[in-house]
């Protein structure tokens, strides 16, 4: 017997003792499960590996056994670990949020690829005041997120997370518009007619000029813009007549460069712009007595970093496999199993028929995942 088949044993042998309590050390049962490869980036290979490169974790134990309305049973599933290290921090060293916003509702199902795809890595540091109020904590926020198509990443304090994949332009109102991933890349990079597009996508608003404006300054800042597609929609945010132009600014980081200034609807704008790299500075945003101002150090396609990737949880195939099987699938992926039965003419008896969230999904640590085994015809 190798040691992938005593550690299945194992973990079998554990599942059948299942009583109303079971205590389980998970120094011995998961440590495979916090393996972490070094990251494809470097900015944050080492943050990130204070908290999931093998440090030391908070013990915990499982629950018992749960049984649902229906009569299908809950497996235990181990709460999610705690790191004891320091939070972490973006890749300019900058504090990160920890609420846990902007979390999918719903299981993520990626498209074919998607480790090795291309994603857009945006790092910014954020300073939001208030006119007349003076802030309790003046320390910037940093934010590190990897955008994208249909799933995304943020970096939070306590880890990377799973973020909701939203769309990148558009307008919201009584007509909402949303462009995606593959609306973004499918505009042209020729100034002139990237205006047309937007016009057009944009024209049932009823505010095509005005939305248009707005999400030319998006793709220049932090919409998943190519480097052409961004030079485009800087030409075309510096050419527009109400947008006013200066040459040889520098912006709080002291780094040189061109910005453009506009008022629309209730905000005043200004974007400071490096023309030569293509890369945008600084976003300042007022609007009545708040003020922000987001300094953008990253805005460009990368590899997804592993440390990255593996922080979330792919639901593994089940079908065809029996209840015990599945018992070990479960505790090794960290999943919430509710198993259920029904009957089945092509699927044999004791075997899984369907999982629901399917195949590939992705998940977070202790979600809920319902396994329908067969009773045979």
């Amino acid at each position: 017997m190798n040691d992938d088949e005593q550690f299945a044993q194992g973990l079998r042998d554990r599942v059948t003792r299942v009583a109303p309590q079971i205590d389980v050390d998970v120094t011995s049962v998961v440590p495979a499960a916090r393996r972490r490869r070094a990251a494809r980036t470097g900015g944050i290979t080492l943050v990130l590996a204070l908290a999931l490169g093998g440090g030391a974790w908070v013990a915990t134990t499982l629950e018992p056994t749960v049984v649902v309305p229906g009569g299908s049973t809950t497996m235990p599933v181990e709460p999610s670990p705690t790191p004891t290290g320091p939070p972490l921090t973006t890749s300019e060293g900058d504090r990160l949020g920890d609420a846990s916003d902007n979390v999918p509702q719903e299981p993520v199902i990626p498209p074919e690829g998607w480790r090795e795809a291309s994603y857009f890595h945006l790092v910014t540091r954020v300073m939001s005041t208030k006119e007349g109020e003076e802030d309790d904590d003046d320390t910037p926020l940093g934010i590190e997120r990897w955008y994208g198509d249909g799933v995304s990443f943020e970096l939070r304090s306590y880890g990377p997370a799973l973020r909701d994949s939203h769309s990148f332009l558009g307008l919201e109102g009584n007509q909402p518009v949303s462009l995606g991933w593959a609306d973004v890349a499918a505009l042209p990079t020729e100034p002139d007619a990237l205006q047309d597009a937007l016009l057009d996508a944009l024209e049932v608003t009823g505010v095509a000029e005005e939305a248009a404006l707005s999400n030319t300054a998006r793709l220049v800042t932090d919409a998943p813009a190519t480097p052409e597609l961004r030079a485009a929609a800087w030409q075309l945010l510096i050419s527009h007549p109400d947008v006013q132009v200066e040459d040889d600014v520098r912006d709080s980081e002291d780094r040189p460069g061109t910005s453009a200034t506009f008022e629309l609807w209730d905000r005043t704008t200004k974007i400071i712009y490096d023309e030569e790299q293509h890369h945008p500075l600084e976003l300042e945003e007022s609007i009545g007595k708040m003020h922000s101002l987001t300094t953008y150090f990253e805005t460009e396609f990368a590899d997804l970093p592993d440390e990255v990737a593996d922080s979330v949880i792919e639901v593994p195939d089940l079908t065809a496999m029996t209840r015990e099987d599945v018992e070990v699938a479960c505790l090794q992926k960290h999943l919430a199993c509710a198993l259920e039965e029904a009957a089945s003419d092509t699927v044999p008896e004791g075997t899984v028929i369907s999982s629901d969230p399917t195949t590939g999904a992705l998940v977070s640590w202790g979600a809920l995942v319902t396994v329908v085994l067969s009773t045979g015809p």
